[in-house]
């Protein structure tokens, strides 16, 4: 399968696994990296909780959101540089335990008082319709795409990232819209959910066409038969 990640950071997130790589030692196993990735994901999630005592755990939150980072982004390049890959287990592990980190952070996430729990879990719903995309794409064309549009999971780690420190910085005093008691984050993070919805709502209708134009149906080819 060929892997295509064009994203904004790319080019510099892979000389930086590739760095990694070759001085990650030897009794690190890329399952053991998935771990530690699922380990900061969770880290990040007992973080957010503990934000209700003081603002600073969010600095703890950003660095379990860079080991979920290290981890998930290192197993399988680790894999790839040792020549030990093992294309379905690791396809389908990585993909798997994906959807656990996420759901890890996203609730830790809404745990907080800057973010509202449902804002928290549409925007990952938008972000798994992204992905569910990718991985099917990925059974039809025979190629992944790390990153949609030129945004991946490492682009959202960093924007969570920047929301946290803005957050210790400035704050997130809430106002209220028509009843509704918000804060800037709830709207940053509704935005990420209305863009991951309509980034989706795009990429399948326009792949849906393609596909239709290499897969005419059958009707549609015997007419063509016939007239001429």
């Amino acid at each position: 399968m060929i892997r295509i990640h064009n994203s904004l950071v790319g080019g510099v997130e892979r000389q930086a696994l590739a760095w990694l790589v070759r001085r990650i030692p030897a009794r690190v196993t890329p399952d053991g990296l998935t771990a530690f990735g699922i380990f900061g994901a969770f880290v990040t999630l007992v973080s957010y909780a503990l934000t209700a005592w003081s603002p600073a755990f969010l600095w703890l939150a950003s660095l379990g959101l860079v080991f979920h980072w290290f981890g998930d982004s290192l197993d399988g390049s680790l894999a790839r540089f040792r020549k030990i890959e093992r294309p379905r287990y690791g396809y389908f592990l990585d993909q798997t335990i994906d959807v656990i980190g996420n759901l890890l952070i996203c609730v830790g996430m809404g745990l907080t008082a800057y973010v509202r729990m449902d804002a928290a879990l549409l925007a990952m719903a938008g972000y798994h319709a992204l992905s569910i995309y990718s991985l099917v794409r990925a059974c039809v064309s025979g190629e992944f795409h790390v990153s949609l549009a030129g945004t991946g999971p490492t682009e959202t780690r960093l924007l969570i990232i920047m929301m946290n420190t803005m957050i210790f910085f400035f704050g997130a005093p809430q106002f209220v819209v028509s009843g509704v008691a918000m804060t800037w984050c709830d709207v940053t993070v509704f935005l990420m959910a209305a863009g991951y919805f309509v980034t989706f709502g795009y990429f399948l209708a326009s792949y849906a066409s393609e596909l239709a134009r290499e897969e005419p149906s059958r009707a549609e080819t015997s007419s063509e038969g016939t007239r001429s």
